[in-house]
């Protein structure tokens, strides 16, 4: 092997390497070292670069590789060494038989100056391969001399090490050698360096000699010993057989273990619980789920506990135990009084145990509900039944993710001092092994009572965006609709429900049945002829023996609360609410009894002056604060454009007061679905606003502070809530403004691919819901968008 090398020193990057020192899979920044054997005389000889290593061309792979893999977990430094290794194999960039790679992290040991991995690849000889990491500076204190003085206080030491291993083994984490060395020295005291030395090599070995580690080279040097002296020390080289016949460590120090995470903490003691508590409860079930997470919250409030609020409803694979049935999970915001931390322990076990009758046959198996305190006001405990913040939070995304849709931006751990946000972002980038979790990505469902959770087609991936867009076919049942002008007002009841099972077979998934025009101008109906127009059609569709019918889900397009009831009561499935409950709010009461998706329409005014009220301003009032959140990156997002701002910013924020509106009287985050309402108090330049930034309504979030009392004493709360995690629906077909764009303001029907262009643009917005007219004519446009935007064919 020639002696001659080509180098590439110290190329700087960023990378994930695994979980750092505070547990976190965050971006950490390395530099890559490249050294290659080869011989370059003849390249002396003539001086021309074609006879040796191209050292320019070397560094852009390199750089060009970690660039392009900067949101990759790599999940150790050995993977990034070994891939870099390979790169300087490759005849194309490097072509060395022999590399040496060092990966160097300055940043992911926090007692260390830098970890080192360190490999040596050969194309010709696996024998050659070795492989080792490297530590430097590791600064520790403890008890060390024979000196009476030495005995009473503890020195500084800094420790190097270099491990030799076989190869990089997943399961060998090197924060925790560190950790445990750190743990053992600090806590133990020695009279010789020689024999600190020694128990660092023996304690590797025993703790960790099945993970391939073959020798240990340790130096320990004392740098304050004597004041003229930088430093003494000695080190040692070290393999297994220095320690046969020693008698193993006994280790009696309290190990660090990533699990005490949360440390350090603060018992209950001392702490005066009386007043008003807010807690942050995650809810979990793969055993009839949505019936179980229903009584437990009807339970969690016959306590006393006030439900304030809560996330989406999302389904996840199972973690840790694989072969179970899928879980339902969520977050709820609850507030109370005088309960401490350990009283709601015990009402949130009672609930699982005594309520719900809940079986703990494996560890992480299957259960009817599993509650658990997330969060505690911003207090911090650790005892043997109860650790808040809990304690596996940060690594479960079917925690973090339903749990940021509660908490503003700005909110941090309480211990971790690092936003919960920037905490999920780190989740999305670090999957886990395909032995704890197959899939670690959320879909957000929608439940509907009346059918099961298989025949549910309302599940959706909103960090993603790779869910199927659905159909909502359009019946309306008035003798004066914009679109067909009472085209199945004047039909027999057979007819309409053959109308309805041909949309169906056409590829409507809902199908959304309207007794009272909404369009700007228009008298209502009694509430006696919107019943009479709508109700018999419910139960037709329910009695019907049309296989297309059977499965499809009902849509009520009504604002009475005695209409959505009686409609719900025989087989409607879903409310579609036009004025977002300002027209009667007991409407919310009906939708929180039945437990029915509830769509949102944004409007303003009534459909006589709906139209003259197209102006939104911006936020004037202090107690508001708003956000704009991606949930995918959780970047804050912002426009250049103060109108486009405003506008934006007004129809969510009028959306998000009702909403939260609804939340007092018991509907739930899950059952909600958007619609920024186009055509609804919108001009023509605010519906083309909204078509082409759609994807604006799931980023909004809103903190609403006020002052309240309890008992007489003054209180400060807020609300806050986001658009995170929920579904929407944009409805477009036929409407004016594209008669206006296209010039044909006196034909609807006319406006089929207007519509269609619409819906294209939709999708690409990351529209759930598309609301149609002509569904033959829209679904190869849906499926051909679907197949653009969201990889589905």
């Amino acid at each position: 092997m020639s002696t001659d090398l080509v180098f590439v020193k110290e190329i700087s990057a960023t990378a994930i390497t695994g979980k750092d020192a505070w547990n976190r899979p965050a971006p950490q920044p390395i530099t890559v070292s490249v050294f290659l054997n080869t011989d370059f005389h003849r390249a002396s000889v003539t001086d021309n670069l074609k006879y040796s290593v191209n050292y320019a061309v070397l560094t852009r792979h390199i750089s060009d590789f970690l660039k392009s893999n900067e949101h990759r977990n790599f999940k150790s430094l050995g993977s990034i060494a070994e891939a870099v290794a390979s790169i300087a194999l490759d005849e194309k960039s490097g072509g060395s038989e022999v590399a040496k790679v060092i990966i160097k992290s300055p940043k992911s040991e926090i007692r260390a100056n830098s970890v080192e991995y360190e490999l040596v690849r050969s194309r010709i000889d696996s024998a050659a391969n070795i492989d080792s990491y490297n530590v430097t500076k590791l600064r520790l204190l403890t008890i060390i001399g024979v000196f009476t003085f030495e005995r009473l206080q503890k020195q500084i030491v800094d420790v190097d090490l270099k491990i030799w291993i076989k190869k990089d083994d997943p399961r060998l984490d090197f924060h925790k050698v560190v950790r445990d060395i750190v743990d053992y020295v600090e806590s133990s005291n020695f009279k010789t360096v020689e024999a600190l030395v020694f128990k660092i090599g023996q304690l590797t070995f025993q703790n960790y000699s099945n993970l391939g580690i073959e020798s240990v080279d340790a130096r320990v040097t004392k740098p304050n010993a004597f004041s003229h002296v930088e430093g003494v020390g000695v080190s040692s080289l070290m393999t297994p057989k220095n320690f046969t016949n020693v008698e193993p460590l006994a280790l009696n120090y309290v190990a660090h273990d990533k699990e005490d995470f949360n440390l350090p903490v603060e018992s209950e003691e001392g702490y005066n619980y009386k007043g008003r508590h807010v807690a942050y409860i995650a809810i979990g079930s793969n055993i009839n789920q949505m019936e179980n997470i229903t009584k437990a919250l009807e339970k969690l409030q016959g306590y006393g506990i006030i439900l304030e609020s809560t996330s989406s409803m999302y389904i996840s694979k199972p973690m840790y135990h694989l072969d179970q049935p899928d879980f339902f999970n969520a977050v709820a915001k609850v507030s109370f009084i005088d309960h401490s931390p350990h009283k709601l322990l015990q009402i949130l076990k009672e609930i699982e145990y005594a309520h719900l009758a809940r079986v703990k046959e494996i560890e992480n198996g299957p259960r009817t509900i599993d509650l658990d305190i997330l969060l505690y006001d911003n207090v911090q405990i650790n005892t043997a039944d109860l650790i808040i913040p809990h304690k596996l939070m940060l690594e479960r995304t079917f925690v973090l993710q339903p749990l940021c849709e509660l908490l503003p931006p700005d909110q941090t751990h309480p211990i971790s001092a690092e936003p919960f946000h920037d905490h999920l972002q780190q989740l999305l980038t670090n999957k886990p092994e395909d032995h704890v979790q197959k899939d670690s990505s959320l879909l957000q469902f929608i439940p509907v009572p009346r059918i099961s959770t298989d025949e549910n087609v309302m599940r959706f991936d909103q960090i993603n965006y790779k869910s199927p867009t659905l159909c909502m076919g359009i019946l309306n049942m008035t003798p004066d609709s914009f679109s067909d002008a009472g085209k199945y007002y004047s039909s027999s009841l057979e007819e309409i429900v053959a109308e309805a099972g041909k949309l169906v077979k056409q590829g409507a998934q809902i199908i959304d049945i309207g007794g009272v025009s909404t369009r700007p101008g228009s008298v209502a109906p009694s509430e006696e002829e919107e019943l009479k127009r709508v109700l018999p059609l419910v139960k037709a569709i329910r009695q019907s023996t049309d296989q297309n019918l059977a499965k499809v889900l009902i849509s009520i397009d009504t604002y009475r609360s005695d209409v959505a009831k009686k409609c719900l009561e025989v087989g409607a499935d879903i409310i579609n609410d036009i004025s977002m409950g300002r027209y009667d709010e007991r409407i919310f009461d009906v939708v929180a009894e039945y437990g029915c998706p509830y769509i949102m329409n944004h409007s303003k005014g009534t459909p006589q002056t709906m139209s003259k009220l197209t102006k939104y301003e911006a936020n004037k009032n202090d107690d508001i604060v708003e956000f704009v959140i991606d949930p995918k990156s959780g970047q804050q997002e912002t426009t250049n454009d103060p109108e486009l701002n405003n506008f934006l910013n007004g129809v969510s924020r009028e959306l998000s007061l009702q909403i939260l509106k609804s939340f007092r009287a018991g509907v739930k985050k899950w059952q909600i679905i958007l619609d920024p309402g186009v055509g609804f108090a919108k001009n023509l330049n605010q519906n083309l606003a909204i078509i082409a930034n759609g994807s604006f309504f799931k980023k909004y979030s809103i903190q609403v502070n006020q002052q309240t009392s309890i008992g007489g004493n003054p209180n400060q709360s807020s609300s806050y809530f986001s658009f995170n995690g929920m579904s929407v629906l944009i409805g477009t077909s036929r409407k004016k403004f594209l008669g206006t764009i296209t010039g044909k303001p006196d034909s609807p029907s006319d406006r089929v691919m207007a519509t269609a262009a619409t819906i294209t643009s939709a999708i690409q917005q990351h529209a759930d819901f598309v609301r149609v007219h002509d569904v033959d004519a829209c679904k190869d446009v849906i499926k051909t968008s679907d197949a653009i935007y969201k990889n589905i064919f």
